[in-house]
Order: C-alpha cells, then sequence, then structure tokens
C-alpha cells in the first residue's frame, strides 16, 4: 500500500482505547480521506467505488477491537490491515457475483464525511438484538426437534446402529488424518528452511529496525538479530527462524483456512494471528522467553509436542521442558530493549560488556578479568553509547582507556577511601 497513513496524536488514540466515541469521530474525521484513497488503490480501479463500504467496515472494526491499542502505530497497522482484509472480501463477493449474473454491481455513491461519521454512529447505536427471546426460540425448536427424534429411533431398524457405528469410525479417521496432516505441515516447514532459496535477513552490533514481511507482517528486530524466511513464506506457509530477537506486528490472514503466522526459537515454535508479541532467543541464552501484548500465542515444544497458551500482558520463559512466568526485574532484563533500555540485575561485568557491545555497536572489551563477576545493576537507555559507558563505570567502579584501534578497555579502578568503605 503506497498511501501513508497520517499518525494520529497519542492522546486521541488513548482515549479510543478507553472507550471514548467522540475520539473514534475525531480519528474517522482526520483519516477518512487517506482511507478511501487506501481501499480505492487496495481495491482497484474497477471496484474502487466500494471504497466507502471498506473504509466503513475497517473504522467498525477498529472500534471493535479499540483495547489493543497501546499507541498511534498499532492503530494505523490496523486500519492498513482491516482495509486489505476487507477489500479482498469486497473482490472476492465481485467475482462470485460475475460468476453468477455475468455482470458487475452497480456503483455505488462515496459517502461525505459527515455521512460516513453518520452511518457509523447508527451502527453503533442501533438496538441490540432480543438474544435471550432467540435463544428461547431455538430451544423450543430443539425440544419439538428432539421429540421427533425419539419417535422415529424407537422405529429405526438395526442397520441404523451399524451406520452409526460406521461414522464414528469415520470421525476417527478424520481425527488421525488431522494429526498425520500437522505432521506433513512440520515436515514441509523443515524441507523450506533447508532450501538453497531461503532469504537471510540480519541486524548487525547497535542495529535495531522495522522491516515488513511478505505476508505484511511488521518485524522490529533487536540488535544482532538474524532470521530465516523460506521462498514458500505467505503463500503455502508462513513460518521464519528466529536467533536474537524481534516484535512482530502479525497480519490477519487474507485466507482463514491458510496458515497461521509462527516463529522457530530454538526447539519450540511460537504460532500466533492477528497478534503482537516479542521472542528472545540469542545463542547465549538459557532459555526461550516470549512476551505478548495483544492477543493470544501457541507455545509449542518440537521435541516433545506439549503446548501452552499465552495470553496478553503475559510474559514467560521455557527452559527444559518447563515454562514458567517471567516478571518484575527478570522481565525488564529479557525484554526492555522493546522500550528503548536495556537493564541489568547482579549481572557478573563479564557479561555485561558484550551486552552493551551488542546494543550499542561499541569497540570494547573487559581487560581486568578479576572484576570480570563484579555484579552491575542498572538501567541504561539505548540512545546515548556515551552515557552507557559513563554509567557502568560508575555502577561497577571501573577506569576506562583506549587501546589499539581505539578500543575501549575497562579495567578495575583504583580503590580509593570512599571504596573501601
Amino acid at each position: 500500500m503506497s498511501v501513508v497513513m497520517p499518525t494520529p496524536e497519542p492522546g486521541v488514540v488513548t482515549r479510543l482505547a478507553s472507550g471514548d466515541e467522540d475520539a473514534l469521530v475525531t480519528l474517522y474525521r482526520q483519516e477518512y480521506d487517506t482511507l478511501l484513497a487506501a481501499a480505492g488503490e487496495t481495491l482497484g480501479h474497477e471496484l474502487a467505488h466500494f471504497r466507502g463500504r471498506v473504509t466503513h467496515k475497517a473504522m467498525l472494526d477498529a472500534w471493535q477491537a479499540r483495547a489493543r491499542f497501546l499507541n498511534p502505530t498499532a492503530f494505523t497497522a490496523f486500519l492498513e490491515e482491516a482495509i486489505r482484509q476487507e477489500s479482498d472480501i469486497q473482490r472476492r463477493k465481485h467475482a462470485a457475483l460475475h460468476r453468477r449474473e455475468g455482470q458487475g454491481q452497480a456503483h455505488v455513491t462515496i459517502a461525505t464525511v459527515d455521512e460516513a461519521v453518520r452511518a457509523l454512529l447508527d451502527e453503533l447505536h442501533a438496538p441490540a438484538a432480543d438474544h435471550a427471546k432467540a435463544a428461547e426460540e431455538a430451544r423450543a425448536v430443539k425440544r419439538a426437534h428432539t421429540m421427533e427424534h425419539v419417535e422415529r429411533v424407537a422405529q429405526k431398524p438395526k442397520w441404523l446402529l451399524y451406520g452409526a457405528i460406521g461414522v464414528v469410525a469415520v470421525i476417527a479417521i478424520v481425527g488421525a488424518q488431522r494429526m498425520l496432516d500437522k505432521a506433513g505441515t512440520e515436515v514441509a516447514v523443515d524441507r523450506a528452511f533447508k532450501g538453497d532459496d531461503v532469504q537471510n535477513l540480519s541486524s548487525n552490533k547497535g542495529q535495531r529496525g522495522t522491516l515488513t514481511l511478505r505476508d505484511g507482517t511488521k518485524a522490529t528486530m533487536g540488535s544482532e538479530t538474524r532470521m530465516r524466511v523460506p521462498a514458500e513464506f505467505s503463500t503455502t506457509q508462513r513460518t521464519i527462524e528466529l536467533e536474537g530477537t524481534a516484535t512482530f506486528v502479525v497480519a490477519p490472514s487474507t485466507n482463514p483456512q491458510g496458515p497461521a503466522f509462527a516463529v522457530r526459537a530454538g526447539n519450540t515454535t511460537v504460532t500466533a494471528t492477528g497478534t503482537v508479541f516479542t521472542v528472545r532467543n540469542y545463542p547465549e541464552d538459557s532459555a526461550v522467553v516470549v512476551q505478548v501484548t495483544e492477543g493470544v500465542v501457541e507455545f509449542k515444544d518440537r521435541t516433545t509436542d506439549a503446548v501452552q497458551s499465552v495470553k496478553a500482558g503475559e510474559a514467560v520463559r521455557y527452559a527444559n521442558g518447563a515454562m514458567s512466568p517471567l516478571e518484575g526485574v527478570a522481565r525488564d532484563v529479557a525484554l526492555a530493549w522493546t522500550r528503548d533500555s536495556i537493564v541489568f540485575d547482579n549481572a557478573p561485568l563479564k557479561r555485561v560488556i558484550p551486552e552493551l557491545v551488542r546494543w550499542f555497536g561499541l569497540n570494547a572489551a573487559l581487560v581486568d578479568e578479576s572484576a570480570g563477576d563484579r555484579p552491575v545493576s542498572m538501567r541504561i537507555a539505548l540512545n546515548s553509547s556515551g552515557e552507557a559507558t559513563q554509567a557502568l563505570t560508575k555502577a561497577a567502579n571501573l577506569s576506562l582507556s583506549f587501546g589499539k584501534d581505539d578500543r575501549l578497555e575497562f579495567s578495575a579502578a583504583p580503590e580509593t577511601a570512599t571504596t573501601k568503605k
């Protein structure tokens, strides 16, 4: 989509997330022309007259999903995907109608922004259906059907019993077939990653950035991260491999029966649909870490086939076949980079310096091995390597010098009267 959505005010998005209809109206008015343009582009010239309908549905969906919008970026990303998804639905409807009738639908007049706002509010405030009454009517019909069924069963010949047994057998066969299908899918994914045309994406030390995968999913990669994307990605499967850490804003599938987006991290697989989540899996890490911001993910250990769910707001670590919650400082240590900082909690200095090298791209080393086990506790913003090195020298009582090729060299600072106390 070449049309760029304007970024709304954070305060208005916050109000929308809390259920403020005035904020919805404000955002609809601000985004209306852009949404129409985006829908027209996605629909194509032949169906561009349906762009008002697509825009209306996208905004209605945004209202229903409002609690998910933690920031303006989440809101605009949702609208972009909603436009794509609803446009695809309109194209399929048009194609089906054209096949049946041999002609397209009549053109639709595009509403003004005031008319569009009124239509949206009218739909939001439409009288709710009497579900209790409908349910009671359905139960009455079901009771009547049950009585008729009992009467018929009393008169059924024995051969129907064998038919029922056959149905049970068919169900068992279908269940077994589904298990085989899942196994076949895993084999197909394994084969895809062994192909010569796998795409390798990576970030270097000190680099972070966001890219869009072929299915529309946005991936924000942490420093020193590698992703492998098979050639079949977004067609027959949507699985990638990750070494490092990344946050994924998963694009909704245009095919409800199509494959779900999944991330392989070591021997585990994290599967999600329409979800925002983060995975950490560096080679030196003792566990795979997953944090879910929106929606739900399915966490699977491929060696045991054990599957567990992780919901929005939760973070977990998985090691040696066991999953445990990740909370407080431990969560910050693993995932603070998603909030533009890194955290250390009584970490040995010999592990802290490599992390600074990773996240800031420093040319640095600890040249005094005797100081390697010094505990370090600090939080550092990722916007200044200079502030990071100053904070470390203070937190661990180090001295800093320059070696060959301007390498930063840390060593234990001489003890003073203050440090001896």
